[in-house]
């Protein structure tokens, strides 16, 4: 199938819009120092010209080509062909031709690919029952060879696309839509009617060129995307940040942001509020709902708003953020559809108190009676600096001073989604629990070391049991915590087998010291760090004492999973021996540990909820491991019955089991409770649903029954419960253990 016109016609305006992509002497300067930096202060200190060219060209391509639909082999070939040789010559002078000449290429091709999708869409004679198979993650396979081989993927996929949009199948995507009818039997697949197939065939044709806009991609997205396959060669964590990179690390680093509080989404093109932040200027103001779009948005009260349909989401972000203070006018069509809201408003910080630490009070059943176990929420490590500045250190000594006071006998800390953060919060975190010692130590590439201590005077908050919630999500600054308390046997490691195996650190080296005018940075690998025991984190990670898997456990989100990782490797300990001096009302010993672990090994085989959990990790693991997708209509449609029948089944036993969970109080920040005052009890459930653990796999229709948390209460409930002889350990027997 061949569209020569609108081919030339698409290739034509591809290349006006390419006409932008040039090296501005701005990009050579911050191309430059990238290089630069990466060669003389990353760990490795690797020369640029030890760099694979060619991996960095494909790196690159697999970035703006994510599910390798678009680019062919032959393509790649001819552009390493060109720019190989020399490529680190071009990095050297800060110039970007090879990567604005790959980008020009995949613009051409996504223009063209994108036309011939669409032409097979209004093909009457496109067979939706042809037999084969699709590929469920592109970034795997393999390059097609040419423009013959990539007409027949396009085939492939426009067959599955539309059977999947027409028999309303969201299975790939992760979700279903939650059914009326809860009984066992599954709901039957739709017919496709050629009314169905019509309005599946409009609505994918919508959908594809709304990704072709999505795919038209800024200059300064061109260069980030180029610098960062270069930073990859390097390790998984070094890269260049733009000016717009920065800004959105530094939010999530401040846990705030300055705009009009709201959580934005993209609906068909349209940008969309999905959420009112309680106290921010769209609450306080009272006129939006969520359900509006925003149609258009000017940077003053009288300024002519710029408008935002079709806007990618992140650009459009950019136009709602701006400086405290400052105005901004919002053109809003209402969820209803009715007339439309000329809004004005002011831009104010806004606290992420999703971010933020919380907890709750379970009472976990004990004998005749019931034992109070604290749980606090950590989902980051987020910090900043200056007057009313977040601190989780902070937080959690408010939170378990809270506890404390509501009777709390043991504490688990669940770090099982926190990927990291600021490391002086790490070390304050860890300094809560013990009266001082080594928490951390750092190397850097000419073998230097430090050592980081808890050193707040002795003071702890927390001195009875304490069992830390992990999962192989757990990365960073989270397997700082955990492997320094594991190390003083100041904590019980629960979770899956170990932890994501982060044992790096990365310096950001903002470009305006260099250079005024510039805006960005870059981040740097510089050190690794280890654990007191002297074991690196890196790739193998913290193991846990007590195996409780999540459904982490059967994902690719390890550190050993990503590319180019630094190796693993071990320093002198900075451990002696751990203090368990009188100050400490749990002392854990292996006898202890040996007795928790029993017990929880017995409820895992023997509790029903446990055998619906591996049922869940079992089919997670099979959605995840499988590379085909039938293509057939057939094949396609048992497939999603399949699917919607387990759903169901997992749905209806967590209902069951959800009636007979532990009962269980919140216990909130003061700051979070200043935020909920402005508004109502849905937008806090609501708050509380998003905040909870759901891995990719999950369904937000199923109940909030989190099977590895109760566990681990359980284990802290049984510490509580040991005799003091089993808990008591000689000084031998406590040392830091060897990994």
């Amino acid at each position: 199938m061949r569209l020569p016109l609108l081919t030339v016609l698409l290739a034509s305006l591809v290349a006006a819009q390419e006409a932008t992509f040039t090296t501005q002497p701005s990009m050579a300067k911050e191309s430059t120092a990238t290089t630069l930096l990466l060669e003389r202060l990353h760990i490795s200190r690797k020369p640029l010209t030890s760099v694979d060219t060619g991996a960095v060209l494909a790196k690159y391509a697999e970035t703006l080509d994510r599910g390798k639909l678009y680019l062919t082999a032959a393509d790649l070939a001819d552009i390493s062909s060109r720019f190989g040789p020399s490529l680190d010559l071009y990095l050297q002078r800060g110039n970007l031709t090879p990567a604005f000449e790959l980008h020009a290429l995949f613009r051409l091709r996504v223009a063209e690919r994108t036309a011939f999708a669409l032409a097979l869409l209004r093909d009457p004679s496109l067979d939706l029952s042809r037999q084969g198979t699709f590929a469920l993650d592109r970034r795997k396979a393999a390059w097609p060879a040419d423009t013959a081989a990539a007409d027949e993927l396009w085939r492939r996929r426009v067959q599955l696309d539309l059977l999947s949009e027409a028999l309303g199948d969201e299975a790939e995507a992760g979700g279903d839509a939650p059914r009326a009818d809860r009984s066992a039997k599954p709901a039957a697949a739709p017919v496709l009617t050629p009314e169905r197939l019509g309005e599946a065939r409009d609505r994918l044709a919508r959908r594809y060129e709304k990704v072709a806009g999505y795919l038209a991609y800024e200059p300064h997205e061109v260069q980030e995307f180029f610098l960062n396959a270069v930073a990859a060669q390097y390790d998984p964590h070094s890269n260049f940040l733009s000016r717009q990179s920065l800004e959105e690390f530094e939010i999530q680093m401040r846990n705030s942001l300055v705009g009009i509080g709201a959580t934005l989404e993209d609906d068909d093109g349209y940008c969309t509020i999905k959420e009112i932040m309680p106290g921010g200027p769209l609450a306080l103001d009272g006129r939006a709902k969520a359900g509006d779009r925003i149609l258009a948005v000017g940077q003053a009260a009288g300024a002519e708003p710029e408008e935002i349909v079709g806007m990618r989401l992140n650009k459009a972000i950019s136009r709602i953020r701006g400086k405290e203070g400052s105005v901004i006018r919002l053109i809003l069509e209402p969820a209803d559809r009715g007339p439309r809201k000329d809004i004005t408003l002011k831009r104010a910080p806004i606290k992420l108190v999703g971010q933020l630490a919380s907890a709750r009070l379970v009472e976990v059943p004990a004998g005749a009676g019931t034992v109070a176990i604290g749980v606090i929420d950590l989902p980051a490590f987020y910090g900043g600096e200056g007057k009313g500045a977040s601190s989780p250190t902070r937080d959690l000594e408010e939170l378990i001073g809270k506890l404390r006071a509501l009777g709390m006998r043991a504490l688990v800390l669940d770090l099982r989604r926190n990927g990291g953060g600021l490391l002086t919060e790490a070390i304050g975190i860890t300094g809560l629990f013990i009266p001082g010692g080594p928490v951390v130590q750092i190397r850097d590439s000419a073998g230097r070391s430090e050592t980081y201590k808890d050193e707040d005077g002795g003071k702890v908050a927390w001195d009875g049991p304490l069992v830390v919630l992990t999962s192989k999500a757990s990365a960073s600054a989270s397997e700082i915590v955990a492997g320094a308390l594991r190390d003083h046997r100041r904590a019980l490691i629960v979770g899956d087998e170990a932890t994501h195996g982060k044992g790096s650190v990365q310096n950001i080296l903002e470009l305006a010291r260099l250079d005024r005018a510039l805006k960005s940075a870059v981040k740097v690998t510089i050190q690794k760090w280890y654990a007191p025991s002297g074991s690196s984190i890196q790739l193998k990670g913290v193991p846990a004492d007590i195996p409780v898997p999540s459904v982490y456990s059967v994902l690719p989100v390890a550190e050993s999973d990503l590319d180019n990782p630094l190796p693993w490797d071990a320093v002198a300990p900075a451990l002696d021996k751990p203090d368990t001096g009188p100050w400490l009302k749990a002392p854990l010993s292996p006898a202890l540990v040996g007795r928790l672990g029993e017990a929880s090994r017995r409820r895992q085989a023997e509790l029903p909820e446990f055998t619906l959990h591996g049922r869940i990790l079992e089919w997670a693991k099979g959605r995840f491991n499988r590379s085909e997708i039938p293509l057939a209509l057939e094949a396609r449609r048992r497939d999603r019955e399949e699917d919607l029948a387990f759903r169901d089944h997992v749905r209806a036993q967590l209902e069951r089991l959800a009636k007979a969970d532990f009962a269980s109080r919140d216990v909130k920040l003061d700051a979070a409770l200043a935020e909920e005052k402005a508004t109502d009890p849905e937008w806090q459930k609501a708050s509380r649903r998003m905040q909870r653990l759901r891995a990719s796999v999950g369904d937000e229709s199923w109940p909030d029954f989190d099977i590895p948390l109760r566990e681990a209460v359980r284990i802290a409930a049984d510490w509580t419960a040991a005799p003091a002889a089993v808990a008591a350990a000689p000084a031998a027997t406590a040392a830091a253990p060897a990994r």
